[in-house]
């Protein structure tokens, strides 16, 4: 994907001002599994959020990586349909980038805490990464359901 797009800079520019994303995955039996996290945009055409190794989701992505990320905007009528590759981020200033990241966008007043925060017994903290492969951008807001300048789309090679 090229990155200096004007597509590939617009949808994550989307997922910058619309954070919360519904991750997908499947579970061992083949049954989907989808959580809401805080998201924010990273280099190589990618997203990250934090959440916790022995969480379902955790186990989902790293034994079957492919996953789906949903975005959503009532106001806009808008959303953003994803596909891409989970991996772990194990880069200490990237942990330490989207925690402050998630958390300057998110802390509503000083005693604000982190909802991955609140999780008990849920292992430990870990940056996931997700490498967009395609990415679909639906707005509709003033336009026509049909209407072709509704869709932005961007597609790994």
């Amino acid at each position: 994907m090229d990155e200096s797009g004007s597509d590939y800079q617009k949808i994550m520019r989307y997922v910058d001002d619309n954070p919360v994303a519904v991750i997908g995955t499947t579970n061992d039996d083949g049954s989907p599994h989808a959580a809401a996290v805080y998201v924010c945009t990273a280099s190589h055409h990618s997203i990250c959020f934090i959440t916790r190794n022995l969480t379902k989701q955790y186990q989902n992505m790293y034994a079957r990586p492919q996953v789906s990320v949903t975005i959503y905007n009532e106001r806009d009528s808008s959303t953003l349909q994803a596909t891409g590759t989970a991996f772990v981020v194990n880069d200490p200033h990237i942990m330490d980038y989207v925690t402050d990241k998630v958390n300057s966008i998110h802390a509503i007043h000083a005693e604000w805490i982190s909802p991955i925060a609140k999780l008990r017994n849920s292992g430990d903290l870990v940056v996931i990464g997700i490498e967009f492969d395609y990415a679909r951008l639906a707005e509709y807001h003033g336009l026509d359901v049909n209407a072709e300048e509704s869709f932005t789309e961007i597609r790994e090679n």
